[in-house]
């Protein structure tokens, strides 16, 4: 939360952790029906434990991926400044200062670490730890070898920008290819529940046989768990990660 600039205090944190557990527990027995009030319970138990976490990484991996969609502006703001005489550190504080979060936030962050004797090279392997992609490590790979060799940052910029769109296009035609799994994934794992559901609305004691009998509670857990990891496979199967 911290890397991310999301100022909560300690307390707070520690105690969003420690009530959610008893929350969701509480509601899931109140609201649950009699005979499924404990496993609901114990449901809301585990969502408590995991949630904020899940919640925490889903932050993270949007900022991530923000940071990635504004690469390409600051690529650009950076090979003006360039070609306009600035040094690379100059060009990396107009980004800081005219681009919007998060990027701005990080460069801001690389900038006052070299500032205070860290050098570039420990800089950019903190940046790329926090908001690693792979665009990221052309981009600070070119610099690096641009430093030792001498190249020309301006034409080594311009052949990142035209890689990183290229990526994109190949990006966006994948994402479009996988859209009908990932729908057919989502209506297949949430047949089963709606099913369920509607038997149990139209007879609640359609399910007694299962639910009052040891392998009938058995058998559901285990159609649960089956469920949660095909859906798991189904979305892991039509995600491609960023190029």
């Amino acid at each position: 939360m911290d890397q991310m600039f999301v100022r909560v205090k300690k307390k707070q944190t520690v105690f969003m952790y420690a009530l959610a557990p008893f929350i969701l527990a509480g509601a899931g027995f109140v609201f649950a029906p009699d005979h499924m009030r404990f496993p609901a319970a114990l449901l809301g138990v585990i969502l408590g434990f995991i949630g904020p976490g899940i919640y925490i990484r889903y932050l993270a991996s949007q900022r991530k991926r923000k940071f990635y969609a504004q690469l390409i502006d600051a690529l650009l703001m950076m090979n003006s400044g360039l070609k306009g005489g600035l040094s690379l550190l100059q060009a990396m504080e107009v980004v800081a200062d005219e681009m919007p979060e998060p990027i701005s936030q990080e460069f801001a962050i690389l900038i006052g670490e070299n500032k205070m004797g860290v050098s570039l090279e420990t800089s950019f392997d903190r940046l790329y730890a926090r908001m690693g992609s792979p665009a990221l490590q052309q981009f600070i790979s070119a610099i690096l070898l641009a430093r030792e060799t001498g190249g020309n940052l301006p034409i080594i910029f311009n052949r990142i920008i035209q890689t990183i769109r290229e990526n994109r296009k190949i990006q966006q035609n994948i994402e479009t290819l996988t859209v009908q799994g990932k729908i057919q994934g989502f209506v297949m794992s949430l047949l089963p529940v709606a099913f369920a559901v509607f038997i149990f609305g139209s007879n609640p004691h359609y399910f007694d046989v299962m639910l009052e009998s040891d392998l009938g509670r058995n058998l559901l857990m285990l159609s649960a768990g089956l469920e949660l990891v095909g859906a798991f496979f189904i979305i892991k199967f039509s995600t491609i990660g960023d190029f």
